[in-house]
């Protein structure tokens, strides 16, 4: 429950700061949308190469606030530790 709930900070951290910086939500749509579709899509092409990239819960939330770059981290963070 403590995961969830500091999930659910961060997007409302992450929303505020669109709203402050007077970026439009539907920037903030297509970035989750994009990095979730990379995610998605790295984890089709990690299969082929026999690379282990889970989908989870915080790799979703990683890769819908941090977009392309989230997921380019999750992967560098990946081949670190493992």
């Amino acid at each position: 429950m403590d995961v969830v709930l500091r999930a659910a900070f961060a997007v409302c951290g992450i929303i505020l700061l669109f709203c402050v910086r007077k970026m439009k939500l539907r920037f903030l749509l297509l970035s989750a949308v994009t990095g979730m579709a990379a995610l998605v899509a790295s984890d089709l092409l990690c299969g082929a190469v026999d690379m282990n990239m889970p989908i989870n819960a915080f790799s979703l939330c990683v890769s819908a606030v941090g977009g392309i770059p989230g997921v380019v981290l999750l992967h560098l963070l990946n081949c670190m530790f493992l």
